[in-house]
């Protein structure tokens, strides 16, 4: 399946939009029906799956799925001053190529492609812009514009080097900080859907708040029913499987300063958090490319228009001009 992206522009919204999940049921005798939740990565993981296994089976599995996400989370996040990712980031400016695991490896190699691809409208190097604006939701304050020019300067995904061999990574400028936040959900709902094929679950759905992996249909349904935002405060549904599909935009977590509304999505290229309240949801062939590309439009906003709809044809996307 070709990557594919339906973008959903909607006004006066300036929170984002959860994507809601309907599951066709089946009568099927064979395979039963699971859900269970887990906590983590600042959002709730929802995995709803179909096996022939009873419940205890079936638990001992989602428990194996959430321990896998705990791990992803030890490794990616931001937040934990010990993670892999700060790790790496603590060696910025240094000239060292460092070895990192598998999972970090990929993601970060994914990012550098959607990077190059946006033009830097996605950027996982925006992470001093984040925790400056993070600072200033904090103190519901605005950054100064000396403190913005200060963090735009430590960020720059040409200044993230790969190396195949030996898989490391180096980041060449002082003062770097990582932040897969437009990301890392998305990659894990698809390593987790990964997870659960291995063990021979195939009729799978991940959910990490609104990024979506799936798999398989239901038994006996042509796919899963999902309910997206549609312009006019209405809703669309589509019935999905073997795919990934997202949902993003100025979302809950924002600042408010003089009637207007500062978003937690931060333009990496500009250092300014978005103030345009927009929704943007995007179907992709994996969760991990729908993530990425949901934050890099909601980056574009409406200027961006003309550019994505030209990158669509250039990459084979294929985006609904009536939700524009």
């Amino acid at each position: 399946m070709k990557p594919v992206l339906i973008l959903a522009f909607l006004g006066l919204l300036a929170f984002r939009y959860p994507v809601s999940l309907l599951l066709l049921h089946s009568d099927a005798d064979v395979l039963q029906r699971y859900t269970f939740q887990h906590p983590q990565m600042g959002t709730v993981f929802r995995l709803v799956f179909y096996t022939e296994k009873d419940s205890v089976k079936a638990a001992e599995l989602a428990q194996q799925v959430f321990a896998r996400i705990d791990s992803l989370n030890a490794i990616f996040s931001d937040w934990l001053p010990e993670s892999e990712l700060n790790r790496l980031c603590q060696t910025a400016g240094s000239g060292r190529k460092i070895s990192v695991s598998p999972a970090l490896f990929d993601i970060v190699s994914l990012s550098k492609k959607f990077s190059e691809q946006s033009q830097g409208a996605f950027d996982i190097s925006v992470g001093p812009l984040t925790r400056l604006w993070r600072r200033a939701r904090s103190l519901k304050e605005l950054p100064t514009a000396d403190r913005i020019a200060e963090a735009v300067a430590k960020v720059g995904w040409q200044n993230i080097e790969v190396f195949e061999k030996g898989q490391q990574v180096r980041l060449t400028k002082p003062g770097m900080a990582l932040d897969l936040g437009g990301i890392a959900q998305g990659w894990t709902a698809d390593d987790c859907l990964g997870l659960l094929k291995k063990y021979g679950v195939v009729c799978a759905m991940v959910d990490a708040g609104g990024d979506i992996a799936l798999g398989e249909a239901p038994p006996g349904e042509p796919g899963w029913k999902i309910e997206i935002p549609a312009p006019g405060d209405r809703k669309k549904t589509l019935l999905l499987e073997n795919c990934g599909i997202t949902t993003s935009g100025a979302t809950y977590r924002f600042l408010e300063w003089n009637g207007k509304r500062y978003s937690h999505i931060v333009d990496p290229r500009t250092g300014k958090a978005l103030t345009h309240h927009t929704l943007v949801t995007v179907l992709a062939c994996n969760a991990t490319i729908a993530d990425a590309w949901a934050t890099a439009i909601s980056v574009s906003g409406k200027k961006g228009r003309k550019k994505a709809l030209k990158l669509a044809e250039k990459l084979e996307i294929w985006l609904t001009e009536s939700a524009l």
